[in-house]
Order: C-alpha cells, then structure tokens, then sequence
C-alpha cells in the first residue's frame, strides 16, 4: 500500500502525482545519477533480483539475462515534472527501488523532527552502517566537539579500521563484506553496477561522510561502483564530501 509501490505499479501508465517529500527524493536521487554517471541508481532492482541477492541467495546470472535486465535500468528513464509534482517510468517494467539511500534518508527525517523539538545534542543510526550526529556528547573527542565512532575492518570484525569524531555530519558505509557468494573460485558481492549489470568488485568497502545522512548512503554506494580515482575527483568537486575506501 506504500506510496512507492503505488508508483511502481502506475507509473509505466501515466504520470504519478506523489507527495512532497517523495517528490524531492527522486529528484535527488535523478540528480546523484546523473553527478556519479550511472553509478548510483534507484531503478537497478532488477538486476539485484537477477543476482539473486533478494532473497540471499546468489548465483551467476546469463549474460543474456544480464542485457534483458539492463533494458529496464536508468533513471535518465524517470520523467518529474515539478509544477505538477509528479513521476513517470519511460521505459516499460521499471521500478524503483530506496534501499540504498532509504536508511539514510529515514535518519534525516528523524534528525529533522528532533531539532523542531529542540534537541541538539544527539546521534542516531540505521543497521549500524548509516549514522547521523549532531551537537556534541559530554565528553568530546580529544577536546573536539562531536562524537566518537568506530568503523569496523571488512573482514576482521575485532579489527579498527579508523576513528573517526563526528559533529553535525552523517556517515554511511557500503561494503561486500555479508553478502557474497563464489562461483568457480571467484568472489561475487551484492553490489551491482547498474551500468554493466555486474557485480562490483574493486573494493571491500566505503565509508562517506557527507552534511546528511541520505547523501552519505547514497554515495557510499556510488563510489563502491566507481572506485577511488573517481571518487576522489568527486569529493575535490565537493568539498563537504569526504571517503574512506
């Protein structure tokens, strides 16, 4: 009954009238797509699907089923129109999908409601890997306001990779590290390239941080998919963006 299901069963038809909050998420997820060239995109269900990462369970998808799938990926294929606040699919049995900014974008929302109540000392995550902090604990770090968080090693649970002193930032972190299965001696991650339709496979894990929660998720995915020499030419161009591979 959700309103992005809604979407994804009218879409293909007709322009969607959605509400605001909606609205302004595509939007900027059209945007992240088109700032990290296909890296990022909300309509690659299809081909997480294919890979069986659904439903935990991975396997090595035909090629040929890889190119069907792509038929139906891109948000170059997503059609908003402002002035009547809606969506429309371009492309027949596409779909939209928010899991990998979703956790993020819930965190801001909460963000949002604890600052009109006037609480300004907090932090907040998602699954562990999305975090939102704003204000300072009592203690601070090293005399620095913020708060203190860890990031684990991809591999080695007991294992720091840094420390790292959060004040009024948001992290999020995209990795490999749960969800893989091998195919003939091969390592194959849950995150798919939604321009070749392939697992992604040059780096274990990212870490963003960025102003919000949101485009933290969304880039950790993005520079997963990109790796480190664009990623390192994105954040030059965007200073309040900072990563960790």
């Amino acid at each position: 009954d959700s309103e992005v299901s809604q979407l994804n069963q009218q879409a293909h038809a007709q322009p969607v009238k959605v509400s605001t909050a909606l609205y302004q998420l595509v939007q900027e997820c059209k945007t992240l797509h088109e700032q990290t060239h296909g890296c990022f995109d909300i309509t690659s269900g299809p081909l997480s699907r294919l890979w069986g990462f659904h439903r935990r369970q991975g396997e090595l998808p035909q090629p040929e089923a890889i190119e069907t799938a792509l038929q139906t990926v891109g948000s170059q294929w997503l059609v908003l129109d402002s002035s009547a606040q809606t969506v429309q699919f371009d492309k027949p049995a596409m779909e939209i999908n928010l899991g990998s900014i979703g956790k993020g974008y819930a965190l801001d929302r909460c963000s949002a409601l604890l600052e009109e109540a006037g609480i300004e000392d907090y932090i907040m995550h998602g699954g562990m890997s999305s975090i939102v902090a704003r204000g300072s604990r009592q203690l601070s770090c090293n005399e620095q306001p913020g708060w203190h968080v860890a990031l684990r090693h991809p591999l080695k649970p007991g294992k720091r990779l840094a420390e790292i002193c959060l004040h009024n930032r948001a992290l999020g972190t995209s990795g490999s590290a749960n969800q893989f299965f091998y195919h003939q001696g091969k390592r194959f991650g849950h995150v798919i390239d939604p321009r070749t339709g392939h697992s992604a496979d040059e780096v274990l894990s990212v870490t963003v941080l960025a102003p919000r929660a949101a485009l933290a998720d969304a880039l950790a995915t993005a520079f997963f998919v990109m790796g480190k020499e664009q990623a390192f030419d994105y954040c030059q161009q965007h200073p309040s963006v900072a990563a960790l591979f």
